[in-house]
């Protein structure tokens, strides 16, 4: 889902046209379908990249830990 709105973020930042928003919240913009470039560009892009790394960072240490979790089990057998 993220690269997915990377993705259409990116589309919409290279067509460089302006959207206006349903909402001051930025709800909708994260979604990469509609809000100013720049805002996309400068903030919404690099913002879901650092998520994007976060989370898979997470999920290394998660299945670092299920690794050694099992070969400590083979360990005693």
């Amino acid at each position: 889902m993220i690269d997915e709105r990377l993705a259409t973020a990116e589309n919409y930042v290279a067509q460089n046209v302006n959207v206006r928003g349903w909402s001051w919240l930025h709800l909708s913009d994260w979604k990469g379908k509609s809000g100013h470039p720049l805002w996309m560009k400068n903030h919404m892009i690099p913002s879901t990249e650092t998520a994007r790394t976060r989370k898979e960072r997470a999920l290394e240490k998660i299945d670092a830990k299920d690794k050694g979790k099992w070969l400590k089990q083979q360990r005693r057998r």
